[in-house]
């Protein structure tokens, strides 16, 4: 009789351990195909963000209308705008620079690019990247670079670029991201 009840049970026991080891495939795989399929979402997100088509550049037209997101604004007098498209990285780029003047009497360039392979400029210009952290440009976390004397901060939201550029001190840069805004 005690032959009998042991076949059984070991029956039992692998039909258990094969559910469960079914049911940790059947998990992976739905936890897989829907970690993939979000991933997409997030791209197909960003990449229509940036995709979207610039209006076509217009002597007197606003930065607004001619940049397909947000644009850098600094909390200085504003001397003027230009908008450009620049081949960088194979693509073409849009690029709004904000002139500002600071009050003494130093000037500051905002940019504000898109696709991100503008980005690729700064090394081609051999842009000098500093190992010194903390800066942000509008609540982004940003990169503090050097170019022939001109203090550069760089950060990046999805496709969009956006540096400030100064002949100024590190402290005076960091300044003008932490008080910069999108708009």
């Amino acid at each position: 009789m005690n032959g009998r009840k042991t076949p059984h049970r070991l029956a039992g026991v692998m039909t258990a351990g094969i559910g469960v080891l079914c049911a940790l495939v059947m998990a992976a795989l739905f936890s897989g195909t829907m970690i993939y399929q979000l991933a997409g979402e997030k791209k197909m997100e960003a990449g229509a963000r940036a995709q979207a088509t610039p209006a076509p550049l217009v002597q007197g037209e606003r930065a607004s209308v001619l940049f397909p997101g947000a644009l850098l604004a600094l909390n200085e007098q504003e001397t003027g705008t230009t908008a450009q498209d620049v081949r960088m990285g194979g693509q073409i780029c849009r690029v709004v620079t904000r002139r500002y003047t600071l009050a003494d009497g130093s000037t500051v360039r905002a940019l504000s690019a898109t696709p991100a392979a503008y980005l690729e400029r700064l090394s081609a210009e051999g842009v000098q990247m500093q190992l010194i952290t903390g800066f942000v440009i509008a609540g982004m976390d940003a990169v503090y670079a050097l170019e022939n004397g001109t203090a550069v901060l760089a950060a990046r939201d999805g496709d969009f670029v956006y540096l400030i550029e100064a002949e100024t001190n590190e402290q005076a840069l960091y300044a003008l991201g932490a008080a910069a805004s999108l708009e």
